[in-house]
Parts: structure tokens; C-alpha cells; sequence
């Protein structure tokens, strides 16, 4: 019970400061998985355009980062982090 209650703590100081409210924030929590994500969806596509479907890399390079522009706005307004 008392690591529970060190963690709790240790929490609630973090949250007291300004740097630790933001980045505790929800809409932070959300930036930072939807750029995970897109950033290895990327990597992801790119590779697989490139490697597997032998598409050149500016055509591939064109389509990823244009479609996965187009599904961050859409994840950044589903979890209404803009």
C-alpha cells in the first residue's frame, strides 16, 4: 500500500507544476500517440511501397506523407486534440 500511496505523491507533485499539468494533459497524451503512430506508419509504408510494390521513392514518398498528413488531421479531430 505504501508504494500505491508514494506513487500518488509523486504524481500530485508532478501535476503541481506548470511543465507537469502539461504534459499530464489529455489532449498531450493524445499528440504524442498519434505521432508514434504516424511516424512508424510511415516507416511502415514507405518500406512497404518501396521495397515490396517497387513503386519509385518520390511517387511513394509523394503518396505516404500526403495520405497520413490526411489521417493525423483526421485522428487530431477525432480525439479533439486540435
Amino acid at each position: 500500500m505504501s508504494e500505491n500511496r508514494i506513487i500518488k505523491q509523486i504524481i500530485a507533485s508532478i501535476q503541481a507544476t506548470r511543465m507537469g499539468r502539461l504534459f499530464l494533459d489529455k489532449k498531450f497524451l493524445n499528440y504524442t500517440w498519434i505521432g508514434v503512430f504516424i511516424s512508424i506508419l510511415n516507416i511502415f509504408l514507405l518500406w512497404l511501397f518501396i521495397d515490396i510494390f517497387d513503386i519509385p521513392t518520390v511517387i511513394s514518398g509523394i503518396i505516404v506523407i500526403g495520405a497520413t498528413f490526411i489521417i493525423r488531421y483526421v485522428l487530431f479531430d477525432i480525439n479533439k486534440v486540435i
